[in-house]
Order: structure tokens, then sequence, then C-alpha cells
């Protein structure tokens, strides 16, 4: 079927569902950071934005930007890119691209074979289906950034690959070196199980998508159902994440056209030949494979009881992977702010994909652009935010955070003005979800409670609470895995990665179609909508608030306990001074905190009210930034937060304190530990001193 075009999509807004701003029965409450006079307007303005998206535009976006696959630097992704571009200009936007060329990796020949107790083939490109669009230009299943390799060896099964699945193995005696592990998808980022299987010896890893976590265990599979089939491949980048993002051979500097590179086995791409097949194709590696039986916890959902190996199985692992400098293409467009416009709230989704993406993450670009539609409407009406905002749809994010990491390292300078990172990747499913820093819960979650959530009665707070057996649903901790990576981890800017998914199998395979989107995913393109609704009201409030709504009483008290607990895992270093350093933080934040909430509920508009809320919400922005460490985190300075961080064996996994925990517990160092305890003292004091004035 033909993609329809720019001018299909703006039609569809005649078959528009109009989306409200709160059920009819939520009384209105005024607004976290506003006056009560202000936040009557913004609800005004709120109830213009919302009305303006549609379910039908949803649908024809994804129909649009999901016919060819999205792959980053080909063809079909610098023709996704152009569409991006025509839309937000069609908005009455201005669109600008931002060029990086990026050290990535391309597949020449994927080959894994069965070579005893038979001789298999095993195939590493899923089969194309009636329903499927673009199969020609489908890239082969594989790993980006793994190094080429042809390793011949007995398999060993090791359940997830974690750390505690490999002292499993070395509790039994059982060793990998000079094996080929066989992991399964799951408990951990793809990177670390070939780093853990590495340090371990083995020669190449094979990971595999086992049914009992997304396939025909758990229901009817693709395309009569929304499970991974048989075939399914999950593709995936295995660049060392946990040790930085970005270009492989540019940590830390933007890769334009002439930057300094270092010398790529220096770099993060992965230490041994690593590929992914599906569990059709597991399954004759899995069933002949002897030894002990595995214990329940290492069991899959395949037909019959796993064994560790190693043998009788052996297996042909020959991957041929080039690497080469390719272009990819960021687009950002900026609304300048009225009052403050060198302050920025920054909304994001990544563009690209392994396969069509109608899910992962057209869902995310989609609502970026719905996002415009709507601002480009309130714009028509002669509104103007406070701060400025910017839109951006990053590239080259499926392969290690290529774009947003590239942008973010070349406007470092700039993003001392950033107000807020948001991130969308997965936009689309009946399931509520968030992770950010501390300061913006309370935002967050008043926003979801003036959001409908269709099929329900009630808000998408309600709908959250429910999926939460009844309580007050958590806000995750950000670690790494999407493009707020850069932003938070090492620049300091507030962030949050706010979505919504449908339980399915459809993650970076073929079948992360617009027909699985359109059949399985969000048939009513209504939680689409909602979704982008709840990030549009968080970006318009967080512009036009008289004081941002940062809460960093919240923050700094859960600080504490994570010093508590820390102070409970170790001897090493004494928290009881950094504790102490944590509580002051909180009284001091909690007394700004409460005087800037006085001062906006008495109404005050006037140039000095308006100069000392300006200078308050940029202090409450800033005190983010009094986190970070000059120096990094031990062993990985790439990452310089010293509070939340991807953890060293989960890749994706947040790990708090890590400069602390990474001493004492990874590297064993009590020198690097007493080195970050007094860097994280400092921080404290900083962060204390800059929400004190933020209260004057």
């Amino acid at each position: 079927m033909r993609a329809k075009g720019i001018g299909a999509v703006l039609a569809a807004v005649a078959l528009s569902v109009s989306f409200g701003v709160a059920p009819a029965d939520a009384a209105p409450e005024t607004i976290l950071g506003f006056t009560p006079k202000h936040s009557a307007a913004q609800r005004a303005a709120e109830q213009t934005f919302s009305g303006v998206l549609s379910p039908a535009v949803a649908r024809e976006l994804d129909r649009d930007l999901a016919h060819e696959t999205g792959l980053v630097s080909t063809p079909g992704d610098y023709k996704r890119m152009r569409k991006v571009v025509d839309y937000l200009r069609s908005y009455g936007l201005q669109p600008q691209v931002h060029t990086y060329y990026v050290y990535q990796s391309v597949p020449r020949r994927i080959e894994v074979t069965m070579t005893s107790p038979r001789r298999i083939t095993l195939p590493t490109k899923e089969p194309c289906l009636a329903v499927e669009t673009d199969c020609a230009n489908m890239v082969v299943g594989y790993n980006a950034l793994s190094p080429s390799g042809d390793v011949t060896a007995p398999v060993v099964y090791a359940n997830y690959a974690t750390p505690a699945d490999f002292a499993e193995l070395d509790k039994r005696g059982i060793s990998v070196e000079g094996k080929v592990v066989l992991a399964r998808y799951g408990a951990n980022f793809r990177g670390v199980k070939s780093k853990l299987a590495a340090a371990h010896g083995a020669k190449a890893v094979i990971i595999y998508s086992d049914p009992k976590d997304d396939g025909n265990t758990n229901g009817a599979v693709y395309p009569g159902g929304p499970w991974r089939n048989p075939d399914g491949i999950q593709r995936g980048s295995v660049q060392q994440l946990m040790q930085y993002g970005g270009d492989p051979l540019t940590p830390g500097w933007a890769s334009t056209k002439d930057a300094p590179r270092i010398d790529p086995k220096d770099s993060n791409i992965a230490p041994i030949p690593t590929t992914p097949i599906s569990y059709a194709a597991a399954e004759p590696l899995l069933k002949a494979l002897g030894g002990p039986q595995v214990p329940a916890n290492f069991q899959g959902g395949l037909p019959f009881p796993y064994h560790f190996g190693p043998g009788p199985t052996t297996v042909r692992v020959n991957l041929d992977i080039a690497y080469e400098t390719k272009p990819l293409w960021d687009v950002t467009a900026t609304v300048p702010g009225r009052s403050q416009p060198d302050q920025t709230v920054y909304v994001g989704a990544h563009r690209d994909s392994w396969t069509y993406g109608s899910d992962d993450n057209l869902s995310g670009t989609e609502a970026v652009l719905q996002i415009g539609r709507g601002i480009g409407a309130l714009l028509k009406t002669g509104w103007r935010p406070e701060r400025s905002i910017t839109l951006a749809t990053w590239d080259g994010e499926e392969y290690g955070l290529f774009g947003s990491t590239e942008y973010a390292e070349q406007m470092g300078d700039r993003l001392k003005g950033a107000v807020t990172y948001l991130n969308m990747d997965g936009a689309g499913g009946k399931h509520f979800g968030a992770a950010g820093t501390p300061s913006l819960d309370r935002t967050i979650r008043q926003v979801t409670k003036d959001v409908p959530w269709p099929g329900t009665k009630g808000s998408a707070y309600d709908a959250w609470v429910a999926d939460h057996g009844g309580k007050v649903p958590p806000i995750s901790r950000l670690g790494s895995g999407s493009d707020y990576t850069a932003f938070f981890d090492r620049f300091g800017v507030p962030s949050a990665n706010i979505g919504s998914s449908t339980d399915s199998g459809n993650y970076h395979c073929s079948c992360d179609n617009f027909w699985m989107e359109d059949h399985y995913i969000d048939p009513t393109w209504q939680y689409h909508v909602a979704t982008a609704q709840t990030v549009g009201l968080t970006t318009l409030r967080l512009a036009n608030a008289d004081v941002l709504p940062m809460y960093y009483s919240d923050y700094a008290a859960e600080t504490g306990d994570y010093l508590t607990a820390f102070g409970k895992q170790q001897s090493t270093v004494d928290v009881s001074g950094l504790k102490e350093r944590a509580a002051q933080w909180q009284r001091a934040a909690k007394a700004a905190e409460d005087r800037v909430a006085n001062r906006l509920a008495t109404g005050g508009d006037g140039p000095i009210e308006g100069i000392r809320n300006s200078i308050a919400s940029r202090l409450f922005s800033a005190t983010e930034r009094q986190l970070l460490t000059d120096a990094g985190l031990p062993g990985r300075p790439w990452y310089r937060h010293q509070v939340y961080a991807p953890g060293i064996n989960a890749g994706y996994g947040t790990q708090v304190l890590p400069g602390l925990h990474d001493a004492v517990l990874e590297r064993h160092n009590p020198a690097e530990a007493a080195t970050a305890a007094d860097s994280f003292d400092a921080s404290l004091r900083k962060a204390t001193a800059v929400v004190s004035a933020a209260g004057w």
C-alpha cells in the first residue's frame, strides 16, 4: 500500500477526536509553579493545544513514516528525516538539520551454523510477510558495534548472562573459557552480556529472544497476535554504553566532519563477536546441549528441559562487519521564548529504527510532531512561551545514542540554559510510565491527573495507579538506554523519560511495523494522543511557569535514603557526613520551595516579582548541574552525574551513587572512594547554596 503524504495527514484532522484537558468531574487546581491568575490562562492555552491532537493524524503519520525502514544513515532514514522537516514546516515552525559524521558498523556477512551434533545453517534474516512493505531494505539480524570474527567452539548456556548467572556457572564448575556463550535477551543490556562473557574467557556470544520472555508462551504471535513469532530476531547495539554514548571515536566532543578521532581499538566497541538469533534458530542448539539440567530460574519457554553444556552442541559464528564513517541527521525546531529566550525546554524522540519502527520509535516521533502541531496552533493565536521550546527528532539512537549525544556534546555551553529535557521512546500503548529526576516527580504526577486516559473514565494518573495495584505509581530513575543520557548523565539537565506501552514482542524485529501498531498495539490510536498530550502539557507548563516547579526537597530526601543504604552495604566510606550534607540540602530546598509557594499564592505579577521568579527558576534548574563532577566517575569519566548513572553491569538500569558504588564495590579502590566521597560532599554543598538562593 502506498504511503500517504502530508496532505493526507492534514486532511485527517477532519476525523479528529477531541481530547480535553481533564476529566469532566475533575476540579481545576492551581498549576504547580503558577500564580492563580496565570494558572487560569495556562489552562486556557492547554485547552487549545489539546484540541488539536488527533488519533487520525497519529495514524496517518505512522503510516507515512513507517512505510520504509529507517536504519541510521540509509536512504530510508534520509527520506524520513526530510518528511519530518516538511511536517514541522507545515505547522509553522522552522526546522533545522544538524549533520554529524559517525563511525558505525555495516554488516557484510552474518552467519551462524550449528556444526555438531548435526550441521544446520541457522537463519539470520526474518521471512518477509505480506503485511510488510519494505522487506528488500530490511537489515539482517545483527548486533551493531560488534567486532568481526570467525569462531567455532562448544556452546555453554548462560541464561541472561548476568553476574549472578556467571556466578552460578562458576559454582557448578562450568567454564565458558574458549566457548560460545548462548544467552537470552533480558535482565541486563545486551552489551553487558558481551562484556561479561568476554571477561569470563568466552570467544563469542549468541543472544536469542526466549519465548518465555516475549514469545509464544505469552499468547498469539505475529501476524496473528502481538507476541514475537519463532522467526523474530531482536536486533540491537552492543556498544559498551556503560562507558560512554555516541560516536565510538569521539567520546566527549561532537563528531563533526573534521573532528579528531581516537583509535578504534581504544573505543567502546564490544570486546568479542556478538550476534542475535530467533528462538526457532536457538531451539536446535539448546535441545542438543548436554551437561547438567539448569535450575528453574534458567529454564526458558521452549518445550524441553534446558541444559548448561558445554557440548555436544558446537557452533560457528562467522561475522564480517565493516566500519565506516557515515552522516546522520538530527532535526530540531525552536520556538523562541518571550521573556526568557535563553532558557529552553527540550522535547525529543529518536526517529531512526532497526526496522520499520512504528512503535520504536515513530510513536515518539509522532508525539513530537503532534506537540509541534499543537504549539503551531497556539502560535497562530498570538501565544508565545515565556521560555524557549526546542523540539527534536534524533538519528542514530539505536546504534548507540549517536544523534542526541553528538548534538549535546556540540551544544554543551548552550545546555547550561536548558531547563529540562523530556524524552519519549515508545509513546503509543495503554500502560503509562515515567522515569526522571526526582525534582520533576510532582509536576509529572500533576499533569497525568489532567489528561483523560483512553478506555477509562478517569485520568492517566488513575490508570497508572490501577496498573500498580492501587498504589502511588513509582517514577523510576534514569540510567541510560535512550536519548536523555547525554543531557542528564553528562550535562546535568533535569530530565524525564515519559511514555506508554502495550505488552508485546515487537521489539527490534520486522514485526515493529504499521500493521502491528494498527492491529495490536493501539488500534484506536488514542493512547498515542494521550501520551503526546501528557508530554505536551508538561512542556507547556515548564515553558510558562512563573517559577519552575522543581522540588529538590524530594531529591535530597531520596539522596539521603541512598546514602543510608550504601552505608549498610560497605564499611570503606563513612557516610555520616554525607548524610548530614543531604539533610542540609533538604532543609534549604524545603525553605526555598515554601517561600516561592507563598509568593506565588499571593498572585503578585509585577516587575519585581517577575525578576525574582526568573532568578528562582534559573537557580532551581541549575541545582541539578551542581551534582556533576568535572573529573567524571571512576573508570568512566564521560559520565559525570554523582547521584545516577547506568550500572556498570546493568547498562540501561540505574546505579545510584555511582561514583561511590563503583569505587568501593566494583573497583575496590579505597583511594578512589575517598576522592569520590570528597567530590560528592562538595557537590552537595554547592547544591545547597544554589537552591537556598532560589528562595530569596
